[in-house]
């Protein structure tokens, strides 16, 4: 019933453009390989799935037939983990077809992609932001279209990676008594992305950097608001420093 359903379809999608250009008809391989690709992929046989849907594209038997299966290749391989190939397929799908009414969904499916690229704090961040301007293009453009709560927690995700990047940078440079490059990075650090979850130790780094670039009283005020963040190994420390530095 699903192939009957989806070869109704495929019909649809030609016969919709039946008055404005003439459509060849469509070829029985390439349903036929339409079809065996579907199967491949509902039995998780994504190569072979993409084979299949390859032929399709490569036959040129109509333009929606053609774009139907470089979608399907961009959804195999997504879910054949192969990310970066995902990518550039998706990519080019909306390249070749920007009014797609399918958009909303192949950006999140991009994002997605990015996303499943995300590397640990201290390694490069190109991915995590890719996926985070995937996302908020999505969520400003197509808020209506998606699942709004799914959609936070993704961007929340991106925004945390970035910022505990952050961090990892500016507490290198304090240990490296690069004291000015730490306060920059730390201080866009808290303007960036206010809602960071650990934003306790950025307060406790920044308040060293700045004792030590001799802002004894702007020290002070950030050894305070550790307190605030109620984290009991943290004001530990952060009392023991404070009594080190006569603060």
């Amino acid at each position: 019933m699903r192939h009957c359903i989806i070869l109704c379809i495929v019909a649809l999608l030609l016969s919709a453009c039946a008055s404005k250009t003439p459509v060849q008809p469509v070829a029985k391989d390439a349903l036929y390989y339409f079809q065996q690709g579907e199967m491949a992929f509902e039995d998780e046989e994504y190569t072979e799935a993409i084979e299949h849907w390859q032929r399709v594209r490569d036959s040129f038997t109509s333009p929606e037939l053609t774009a139907l299966s470089e979608l399907k290749i961009a959804d195999a391989q997504l879910a054949d983990e192969l990310y970066i190939e995902a990518i550039a397929s998706y990519e080019d799908f909306l390249k070749q077809h920007p009014a797609s009414v399918r958009k909303s969904d192949i950006l999140l499916r991009l994002g997605k992609a990015h996303f499943n690229q995300i590397l640990a704090a201290d390694r490069d961040q190109t991915a995590t932001r890719n996926a985070l301007t995937t996302f908020e293009q999505l969520q400003k453009n197509f808020p209506s279209k998606v699942n709004p709560q799914e959609l936070d927690n993704l961007i929340l995700q991106c925004r945390s990676r970035l910022a505990e990047n952050e961090i990892y940078v500016g507490h290198f440079y304090l240990k490296t008594k690069r004291y000015q490059a730490a306060i920059s990075r730390l201080e866009k650090l808290r303007t960036d992305y206010p809602e960071f979850y650990d934003m306790g130790h950025v307060q406790f780094y920044l308040a060293q950097a700045y004792y030590h670039k001799g802002d004894t009283e702007k020290a002070i005020t950030l050894f305070d608001d550790v307190t605030r963040y109620n984290d009991e190994k943290l004001n530990k420390e952060s009392t023991k420093l404070r009594r080190k530095f006569k603060l």
